[in-house]
């Protein structure tokens, strides 16, 4: 029998993206044909069985029967953000979870929706088959937004990017010396927003398109800050790099404060909790008199 795939989609937890993605592959330029596959309409027919959306309540039993009727080796394909994590239908009441919940995955494909090249790419190593690249096409376009790159040199760990990010695919995670930075690709929507806000350019997306992997636990990507000790308790508790920035952003910002950016310094090295007690508040309120005197007379 031939390798087939059946294309099985749950509406009711997913937009719709990735399945009209799938329908682009069937286009010849993207070979399926090379790979001896076609699309099927029952399951029976099919030993691929590539999966959209999350699972809810009602397509619960449903993708259990597809995926006992699918012929051997019974693989299958978990494509879209959606099947990885359900991204924006996680903690929806009719929700059961993503695919691999309900039946096993072998091959996951991140994205939203992922490109038919990387879909098709997925189906050929699901195959052990072997696909011809050469051709212009499988290249993304100029302003393709795709995987992300840190620059760790510019880098500060201020988290602008997490805050900003509307689907909560940036997580900041403090360990006992560094600050984790890390991208999830099963719920980044690749709108760039981290990109356009990072205040030093430390990330972007780059033009790579390509996330499958057979653990969706590692799709993401990261990088580390070094975090600073604070001077009084001794906890870590933030980037050096960032007090750096700012301090070097004020100094540009108005010169007049340079001379007194070390006892800044010392400031921003206090944290939170030991920045509540009495001595150090009389010690920051002192500087603030400082600081607004020296604005106040230099704009006379």
């Amino acid at each position: 029998m031939s390798n087939k795939i059946s294309i099985y989609r749950f509406m009711s937890a997913g937009c719709n993206g990735c399945d009209v993605e799938i329908f682009e592959c069937l286009v010849p330029r993207y070979k399926l044909g090379e790979l001896n596959v076609e699309v099927v309409s029952s399951p029976e027919e099919a030993n691929v069985l590539a999966i959209t959306g999350g699972i809810n309540v009602k397509g619960r039993e449903e993708l259990k029967a597809s995926y006992e009727k699918i012929q051997p080796p019974k693989l299958v394909v978990a494509i879209g953000n959606c099947a990885l994590t359900m991204e924006i239908f996680d903690g929806g009441y009719p929700m059961v979870g993503p695919p691999d919940r309900i039946v096993p995955v072998n091959l996951y494909v991140p994205g939203c929706p992922p490109r038919p090249q990387a879909i098709v790419s997925a189906i050929a190593k699901a195959l052990d088959k072997t696909l011809s690249m050469e051709e212009n096409y499988w290249d993304a376009p100029e302003g393709f937004r795709g995987l992300h790159e840190f620059d760790g040199e510019k880098c500060i760990g201020c988290g602008a990017c997490a805050q900003v990010c509307s689907s909560k695919a940036i997580d900041i995670i403090d360990g006992n010396e560094k600050r984790l930075i890390k991208v999830n690709y099963g719920h980044c929507s690749f709108c760039a927003f981290c990109q356009d806000e990072c205040p030093t350019e430390a990330i972007k997306l780059t033009k790579k398109y390509q996330m499958l992997t057979d653990n969706r636990n590692l799709t993401n990507i990261t990088n580390e800050v070094q975090l600073i000790s604070c001077s009084i308790c001794g906890r870590r508790f933030m980037p050096e790099p960032q007090i750096e920035w700012a301090i070097k952003r004020v100094t540009e910002k108005v010169n007049v404060y340079e001379k007194f950016m070390d006892a800044v310094r010392r400031a921003m090295r206090i944290c939170p909790d030991c920045r509540r007690e009495t001595e150090n508040i009389r010690d920051a309120k002192k500087l603030l008199l400082q600081l607004s005197t020296v604005a106040r007379i230099n704009r006379k």
